[in-house]
């Protein structure tokens, strides 16, 4: 009988992740939930199939990925990247992509299965549960997944440090000598925004600087019209700032819009800083951004994979990303108040 790790957590009432966590010794577990685990491994022969899946399979040399529709670019740069590093490797992608709220999870989740995969990429793509995520470890299916993550056992990660380049752009306008600095951000969905959000604070809060509620704008998603809403209301405020920072560039489509339409210009009358460094350098001018280095995510998810398709059981690996500010000169030096 081919015993499945399923079968151990069902035995011992308790989920695919207990289970990981008694059989790596990482993390919490009861000592007498543990030594019944163990005592279910030994009676299974769980084990002894364990290192039967280690061995090599046959491999059908596909790799799935899975992401979001998103106009700003940056998951098809991402998405660009692992196709890049998946060919170097001799591998071949294929890309499933999602429209937000259209319930496709699942259904995805069941063709790169049907199709045989050897593993799976899940950029970003946050409806995915964690539940459909643990399908994929039962079936001994390696998984990474990039940005808004899940801590699971036998699912490795990399994460963007968000925090500290959000920290590091809004600091770059304060050594510019500006002290109303705007934020345009989207609701809190998931650690990447509140990220963001956090380390705009944390600028302001190392230069001792009081943040206005009527500069912070947080909207309910990230769109051109959104920036457009963000900005008149910004321009409208008793005291408007001198500086802003949007944590996507497709905001900045949206405020580049409505500044053009007011004779505004950037950075004589308004400073900018984006993120994510893609639609920032279409617009005129081209904006300061925080970017990500997408060969590096695409090189560190393939070698991550490829990790995992030679002992399925490893430990869970996090890898993280540290941004880098592309300055294109939209922040000006600031004397005023």
């Amino acid at each position: 009988m081919n015993i499945k790790m399923s079968d151990v957590a069902k035995a011992a009432g308790v989920s695919l992740a207990t289970v990981g966590r008694v059989l790596h010794n990482n993390g919490y577990v009861s000592e007498e939930k543990r030594k019944e685990i163990e005592r279910i491994i030994k009676e299974t022969g769980y084990i002894p199939n364990k290192i039967a899946q280690g061995l090599k399979r046959s491999r059908s040399k596909i790799i799935g990925h899975l992401t979001l529709f998103n106009t700003n670019m940056q998951f098809k740069e991402i998405s660009s990247a692992v196709n890049a590093a998946a060919l170097n490797s001799g591998y071949h992608v294929l890309t499933l992509t999602s429209h937000h709220g259209l319930g496709e999870e699942e259904q995805q989740i069941n063709d790169l299965i049907g199709h045989r995969v050897d593993g799976i990429i899940i950029t970003s793509y946050h409806s995915i549960s964690e539940e459909l995520v643990g399908r994929l470890i039962e079936q001994n299916i390696p998984v990474v997944m990039i940005e808004r993550t899940y801590e699971m056992p036998m699912v490795d990660r990399i994460v963007v440090n968000d925090r500290a380049s959000s920290l590091g752009a809004v600091r770059h306008m304060v050594h510019k000598g500006h002290r109303r600095i705007a934020f345009i951000g989207a609701e809190p969905g998931h650690q990447v925004e509140e990220d963001r959000y956090m380390g705009y604070l944390d600028a302001l809060n190392d230069a001792g600087i009081v943040p206005h509620e009527e500069w912070v704008k947080v909207m309910p998603e990230y769109s051109v019209e959104a920036g457009r809403k963000a900005i008149g209301n910004l321009l409208n405020a008793k005291q408007p700032p001198t500086a802003i920072f949007m944590t996507s560039d497709i905001y900045a489509c949206g405020v580049m819009q409505i500044l053009y339409e007011r004779g505004l210009r950037v950075p004589d009358d308004l400073s900018l800083i984006g993120y994510d460094n893609t639609l920032s350098a279409l617009l005129s001018p081209p904006i300061t951004s925080v970017g990500l280095p997408f060969k590096e995510i695409g090189d560190h998810a393939l070698q991550l994979l490829l990790r995992r398709m030679n002992d399925i059981t490893a430990p869970s690996c996090t890898i993280g990303i540290d941004p880098f500010l592309m300055d294109r000169h939209t922040v000006r030096e600031w004397h005023g108040d």
